[in-house]
């Protein structure tokens, strides 16, 4: 008889310690996009994009000011000299692909970098909220890693918004 009161105690002692645990969830979209700090990011990547695009343009007008020569000299030209004015347009074709690429992926990176600066700020507030309020755990639903969410589920976006000064 003892034994089958401490097996049910055993048993039902996991179950208690569960119902103690404090679940919540947060929107870190929504709060991603109300930041004050995207702004900046934006202004910051459409200033990088515009530097590239003026570098680019440069290359461009390089480009086509040797190929309007080539084209307008091709009669006069020696073989020599009209292979070597080719070999200098193809290396400028060569340089313009290279250069898009490596500012495309310099952009990227920067966005990336920013990005992730910006979404650590928001889970140490998040984690802090999650201190201050006691929950075990805080799921994303902007992420969709919940399958499930009860009514009874307390949304902590607003307090994480106010530990970051957002309205």
């Amino acid at each position: 008889m003892i034994k089958k009161i401490v097996l049910a105690v055993l048993l039902t002692l996991p179950m208690g310690m569960m119902a103690q645990e404090k679940l919540a969830y947060v929107n870190i979209q929504e709060i991603f996009q109300v930041m004050p700090d995207l702004a900046t990011i934006e202004k910051s990547i459409a200033d990088l994009n515009e530097q590239y695009k003026k570098e680019l343009d440069v290359m461009y007008q390089e480009y086509y000011a040797k190929a309007k020569e080539y084209q307008d000299n091709l009669a006069t030209l020696a073989e020599t000299i009209k292979a070597r004015r080719q070999s200098e347009i193809v290396d400028i074709e060569k340089r313009i692909g290279t250069f898009q690429q490596t500012a495309n992926e310099e952009m990227q990176r920067k966005q990336m970098e920013m990005i992730s600066a910006l979404r650590e700020k928001i889970i140490k507030a998040t984690a802090e909220v999650g201190a201050e309020g006691n929950y075990t755990y805080i799921f994303d639903v902007s992420s969709q890693a919940v399958a499930y969410q009860s009514p009874k589920a307390v949304n902590v976006t607003p307090d994480v918004k106010k530990k970051l000064g957002l309205k």
